[in-house]
């Protein structure tokens, strides 16, 4: 056992002397595209850059952009500078030299490279080492110049120092700006003791040192000085200078040798470290082989490594106490960091809960169990899981725990003011503890005493419970109550942090008020809070602020990275102390810097997603209204979030998120546009602005839309006067169609009349006078009931416009047979057709047939002498009715020429009235309905008779 604890002690002295400073790492799961690192660069904006195994990158703080493409030789690299220009240049390690140009990487057109040797960058050139000597490109154009002439012989190493490059080969070869060479011999034994060579710029000069060796040299004004380490050294593979330091990469960590004081330290003895890097704002950045990149803010902010993870802190006068993960309890000698172990638990439970006593020495812990150590033994209190305890004076302490809370004691013997409070309470004793429980049936989570108003706190599931020495209350905000999972005092007023992660302060008179939250922490959600001293912590997901509640003075004094967790924080002799996932951070207060704050950048905007880039003040078609603006935010702390703000033509400022690095602004109407980015906090005062205009479409134009105002009266004018017009023609086709209704009508009252007209009633009768007299009765009844049966039918047909083929027939029948009484025996007459279509609800036009079987006797046959004969005949021909009236009279010609004899002025009244009525129908009807009319002759133009032929379309 004893043995054992001669170990630890040594590991912790050895830990002690050799902390490693705490750092920030930036590697693959920061974006990094490879862990091997080669060199790093801070450009003149502020951009970090860091040569990698898988190509240069750049790096803001938060996002990493890698530049590469496939005509590159090899991607790995190093030796990384600006020139005047802003681009960025870095050297493969086949020799190539590229460049990043307008956020492109592009090669530099060189001839085949003498091997990986540095090359230079003046001002005016860019300087290439080649067999026989110094190739020069003008900056500007990147075209070949000249060439200076240089023998090569040994050639160990190439180093570019502002306006000039130096080769060391047999000698030192010093190459300015203008071409002019110098040389310079080296000191005896120099080629054996700088084997290896490797130079640096530094405060005194050029420095080379020797991969294999102690010693450093310094050329400065043409002369030579060398010195020696006073420590060994192994294998250097890189060599960096800071002010008064000397910094040397090695397999085994970096070796700082400050040049004034001639003391050494080294750090990350375990890691591969290719370069270090001193930037702007004094932070240090190292580049490793295999782990990327680690951020250092100041190298006096150590990490005390301990054997598991610590979980909470407490300090004393003379040491800082800590609780680890696996119920240990350690201390930590401020002076000099030594560690010593204090307890070791069984049951590796975490240590939640710590508090030290200054005045009884006593150890308060909390693991699976309340425990106390009192006189360097361990004693189990048996108080559940207690969560927090706090000072009430020199006999009590308060206590929450789980079910529980209340107030405890081990000094029975001291007498206090609240003596006679608790003595009603049931005292519950373990060894030398007495236990008075004061709140029951809740869940304490913590507790802490107010010495203003002499009230003790108790922050429970059920609520803030205040018990001083008159009563027990709820203290509750507007009437409801609050939760609280963390409670600290401060000069008479307490500050809680509730469930709902809010921050409240409670008075001496215990009125509860919201605490307004610092500008500086932004939007940023706190976490949880801790007291320290008069400094208030707030924790956040990734930095640790501190309010000086004295001053209302806000800093961040921690940034927290991925994977690094924090979870205690004490100041002690002007240091802070964070438990962390890595160990136990120390931070001197006086290390705090001034904050440079975060810079805003447009990279690039795009229109309509083309390649092309919006100028400030650019003027655009109304059709390029789609804009994006890509922009970066420069941060100078790895991790360091910021939102962005954007404003569209002054209105109010629109929040986007933090790892959005785009604005896009889509289908913006023709206007002028002022858009304004800054970033979202209290010291980012910078704008960012731009400007530009979308025009009008060519139709918005006045001239044009005067012209499209003028053309669109025209065509509602003309619109009007179209509709007037069919209107019009509307009115006038109802009065066509009535006339033709009328006329229609008027010549079915022709065809009526023509039918019934005095001449047919006169012959009618006298040809029944004629039967009554021969007291033929038969023929007279049969005579009469045709003729009653006759006009009964032409009567009915006046209510009609059509009439079936049957019917027809049937009315051309008596017609026939009345009109047969009046001629001898030589007329006879015959209607052929078939039941098919007499059957068939086939239409034809009343009194269309009539007429012209009318003039066919009257005119044809009845002036013929001998054999009289009508033939009627009904056809259907597909959708056509074929009516044929044919006589064998004396036609036409001869009826007319004996009609003139009678009466000059006659005009065949049915005939016409017929015609005109087949007209008035085709028109109403939409129908084609076709009479023609043959006269019939034989080889000497004799008359044979007349045959008229109807062609009506069928309707059913």
């Amino acid at each position: 056992m004893q043995k054992t604890r001669l170990i630890f002690f040594l590991l912790f002295m050895e830990l002690a002397f050799s902390q490693n400073p705490y750092y920030i790492p930036i590697d693959n799961s920061s974006g990094l595209p490879s862990n091997s690192i080669y060199d790093i660069f801070q450009d003149s904006k502020g951009f970090m850059w860091f040569a990698s195994g898988k190509g240069l990158c750049r790096y803001d703080g938060n996002f990493t952009k890698t530049y590469t493409s496939e005509f590159q030789t090899s991607k790995s690299g190093s030796c990384i500078q600006e020139d005047i220009y802003g681009r960025i240049w870095y050297e493969n390690f086949d020799g190539f030299l590229y460049y990043v140009e307008n956020d492109e990487l592009k090669a530099l057109q060189q001839s085949k490279p003498l091997g990986y040797f540095r090359y230079g960058i003046t001002k005016k050139h860019v300087l290439v080492l080649e067999s026989d000597g110094v190739r020069f490109y003008d900056l500007k154009t990147l075209k070949p110049i000249k060439k200076v002439a240089l023998k090569i012989k040994y050639l160990s190493f190439v180093y570019n120092s502002s306006d000039k490059l130096y080769i060391l080969d047999d000698k030192l070869y010093e190459v300015n700006d203008f071409g002019t060479i110098k040389s310079y011999d080296f000191p005896e034994n120099f080629k054996t003791e700088f084997n290896a060579p490797i130079l640096q710029k530094s405060k005194n000069g050029i420095v080379i040192i020797s991969k294999f060796s102690n010693k450093y040299c310094y050329f400065e004004n043409g002369k030579f000085s060398s010195l020696q380490f006073n420590f060994p050294v192994n294998f250097i593979q890189n060599l960096a200078t800071t002010p008064n330091n000397i910094w040397l990469c090695t397999t085994k960590g970096l070796l700082n040798f400050n040049t004034k004081t001639l003391a050494y330290k080294h750090y990350f003895s375990d890691k591969n470290i290719s370069f270090l890097y001193l930037d702007k704002q004094n932070n240090y950045w190292i580049s490793t082989i295999n782990e990327g990149v680690y951020f250092v803010e100041n190298f006096n902010t150590k990490v005390i490594e301990l054997p598991s993870k610590p979980s909470v802190l407490s300090k004393s006068k003379t040491e800082l106490l800590v609780g680890t993960e696996n119920e240990a309890l350690y201390s930590i000698n401020p002076n000099n960091f030594n560690v010593k172990s204090v307890y070791e638990g069984k049951l590796n439970h975490i240590v939640n809960q710590l508090f030290k006593d200054e005045q009884s020495g006593n150890i308060y812990f909390t693991t699976s169990g309340f425990k106390a150590q009192i006189n360097s033994k361990i004693k189990d209190l048996k108080f559940g899981s207690v969560k927090s305890i706090a000072k009430i004076d020199e006999k009590y302490f308060s206590f929450a725990a789980s079910n529980v809370s209340g107030v405890f004691t081990n000094k029975k013997e001291l007498k206090s003011e609240w003596d006679s409070v608790f003595e009603k309470y049931e005292i519950f004793k373990t060894d030398d503890f007495e236990r008075l429980n004061l709140v029951i049936f809740s869940n304490g989570k913590s507790t802490i005493y107010n010495p203003k108003n002499k009230t003790i706190y108790f922050a429970t599931n059920t609520g803030l419970i205040a018990f001083s020495k008159n009563k027990s209350t709820e203290i509750k905000y507007k009437n409801e109550t609050i939760y609280f999972i963390k409670i600290e005092y401060y000069n008479g007023m307490l500050y809680g942090f509730s469930s709902n992660e809010k921050i409240y302060t409670i008075n001496a008179k215990n009125d509860i008020k919201p605490f307004i939250l610092p500008e500086s922490l932004g939007k940023d959600k706190v976490e949880r809070i801790s007291l320290k001293d008069h400094f208030l912590f707030f924790f956040t997901s990734d930095a640790i602020f501190e309010l000086d509640l004295k001053n209302n003075r806000v800093q961040k004094i921690l940034t927290i990275t991925k994977g690094i967790e924090i979870s205690s924080v004490e100041i002690l002799n002007h240091e802070y102390y964070f438990a962390s996932s890595k160990g136990i951070i120390v931070k001197n207060d006086a290390t705090n810097k001034v904050n440079f704050g975060p810079k805003l950048f447009i990279n690039k905007i795009s229109i309509n997603d083309e390649k092309n880039s919006l100028k400030n003040n650019s003027k655009l078609s109304y059709s390029q209204n789609n804009i994006k603006i890509n922009f970066t935010v420069l941060s100078h702390i790895p991790n360091e979030k910021y939102k962005v703000l954007y404003s569209i033509n002054n209105s109010k400022w629109n929040v986007l998120e933090a790892e959005n690095r785009n604005l896009i602004l889509s289908s913006l109407a023709p206007d002028e546009y002022e858009i304004r980015l800054k970033i979202d906090g209290k010291n980012c005062t910078t704008i960012e602005t731009i400007n530009f205009s979308i025009a009008k479409p060519f139709w918005l134009n006045p001239f044009v839309l005067s012209a499209i105002g003028i053309l669109l009266l025209l065509v509602l004018y003309s619109l009007y006067k179209w509709q007037i017009c069919k209107l019009e023609q509307k009115n006038k086709l109802e009065v066509d169609k009535i006339n033709l209704e009328k006329n229609v009508n008027q010549s079915k009252l022709k065809a009526i009349k023509s039918q019934m007209n005095p001449h047919f009633f006169y012959n009618a009768l006298n040809t029944l006078q004629s039967y009554i007299l021969s007291n033929e009765k038969k023929q007279a009844v049969d005579y009469l009931s045709k003729f009653s049966n006759l006009t009964r039918t032409i009567l009915e047909m006046t209510e009609k416009d059509f009439i079936s083929v049957s019917d027809e027939i049937k009315t051309l029948r008596l017609y026939l047979d009345i009109e047969k009484a009046r001629f001898e025996e030589d007329f006879s007459y015959k209607i052929a057709t078939n039941s098919e279509l007499e059957n068939e609800h086939i239409k034809i036009p009343t009194m269309l047939l009539q007429p012209y079987v009318e003039n066919a006797i009257k005119h044809g046959l009845l002036h013929k002498q001998g054999k009289k004969e009508l033939h009627i005949s009904f056809e259907k021909t597909n959708d056509l009715l074929k009516i044929i009236i044919d006589d064998n009279g004396i036609g036409r010609q001869k009826s007319t020429e004996l009609n003139a004899i009678k009466n000059k002025n006659h005009i065949s009244f049915a005939t016409e009235a017929t015609q005109n009525r087949i007209d008035l129908l085709n028109q109403y009807t939409h129908k084609n309905i076709s009479v023609v009319i043959t006269d019939k002759t034989n080889v000497l133009k004799q008359s044979l008779g007349t045959t008229v032929t109807f062609e009506i379309p069928i309707s059913y």
